[in-house]
């Protein structure tokens, strides 16, 4: 190439954002300066379906994207930016991580395709909201709480713990249900069965679904989350998560506790870190018919602990996988996620 490569960055924010952004005035700022080591000209991109066209024009300038847009936005989906994103791609640029990706791993979908692996378990799946209202109240019988997930969404939104307030409620025709949202500062709350159907309904707008798994408690271990670039694992998260927890009769709303970072060298992470790397994302890749290549430069997977094994290891149960925007990791990624998408946009220059 004739010229220095060029990279952009790119996440959501409004106009006043975009006009005003640097390589160093963001949260981003230390992927920015990891690039300068490549002499790889990485410059900012920031996004918003108001100007949509305008990005796009900057982005068939560069040689790369690397997107960091949550799937829910100020209240909007990514349906227009992953449009533009698919174009970008079709032009030969090299865009991680690429929306076909995404709805092929970074939606809830995935639990119920991979239930049959090590991680997997007591999984459904609604494709409408009838199956939800018929299928719930069975598999709610035996006073057990279950976790409802919409196909798409972060932060918590649209992920749900239900159960039957009593032991009789599939004997009746509107039983009461006791449920808590994810989301931060939510309440539990007891309402009829059918109105919380009516609830969930709008998950399933277009080509929407639930997913359906068992509740596994995060106590006492909390939640391990193994970050990836392509298929190594580049660091480790942990958290005593707290979303789907009932405070004390009268207590206020459970607040997330703070995720602890550790490279992945950890050495309590070790069995995670063989089987991912050996075994699971393997088999995820066979699963979902995904290239090496085409891995996301960054992505990330949470795992709850499940009962260890008759001979004291530990096992682990997949809760989801964040493809979309995975921000803050740990500083171990960084020199391996910039080193790939490097090797990603020279590739794509040959």
């Amino acid at each position: 190439m004739s010229r220095n490569p060029r990279i952009a960055i790119l996440w959501h924010g409004d106009r006043e954002s975009r006009n005003h952004a640097t390589a160093k005035n963001n949260k981003f700022s230390k992927i920015f300066e990891e690039f300068q080591q490549y002499n790889i000209i990485a410059e900012p991109a920031v996004y918003n379906d108001e100007f949509v066209d305008e990005v796009q024009l900057q982005l068939s300038q560069v040689d790369g994207v690397l997107v960091w847009v949550n799937p829910i936005e100020g209240g909007r989906n990514r349906s227009i930016l992953d449009e533009m994103l698919r174009d970008v791609a079709s032009s030969g640029n090299f865009v991680s991580t690429h929306p076909d990706v995404i709805l092929k791993m970074g939606t809830k979908e995935v639990l119920f395709q991979t239930r049959e692996m090590e991680w997997g378990g007591d999984i459904h799946l609604y494709k409408n909201i009838q199956e939800l209202r018929e299928q719930l109240p069975v598999r709610l019988a035996d006073g057990s709480s279950r976790v409802l997930k919409q196909n798409r969404g972060n932060g918590g939104n649209g992920v749900w713990r239900v159960e039957f307030v009593d032991g009789t409620g599939v004997q009746r025709t509107d039983p009461i249900i006791r449920v808590l949202h994810a989301l931060r500062n939510s309440t539990e709350k007891e309402m009829l069965f059918s109105e919380f159907i009516n609830q969930c309904e709008a998950y399933f707008a277009g080509t929407g679904l639930m997913i359906d798994q068992s509740f596994q408690s995060p106590l006492p271990d909390g939640m391990v989350r193994c970050y990836m670039t392509h298929n190594e694992v580049v660091g480790f998260g942990h958290q005593y998560v707290t979303a789907l927890l009932r405070p004390q009769s009268g207590s206020e709303p459970l607040q997330p506790q703070p995720r602890i970072y550790h490279p992945e060298s950890k050495p309590e992470f070790q069995s995670l870190k063989t089987k991912m790397e050996s075994e699971w994302i393997p088999q995820l890749q066979q699963l979902l018919d995904i290239e090496t290549k085409s891995l996301p430069i960054i992505w990330d997977a949470d795992f709850l602990y499940g009962p260890k094994t008759s001979s004291g290891e530990d096992t682990y149960v997949l809760c989801e996988m964040n493809v979309s925007s995975v921000h803050p990791f740990p500083d171990s990624a960084l020199p391996k996620l910039v080193k790939n998408a490097v090797a990603m946009i020279t590739n794509s220059q040959k």
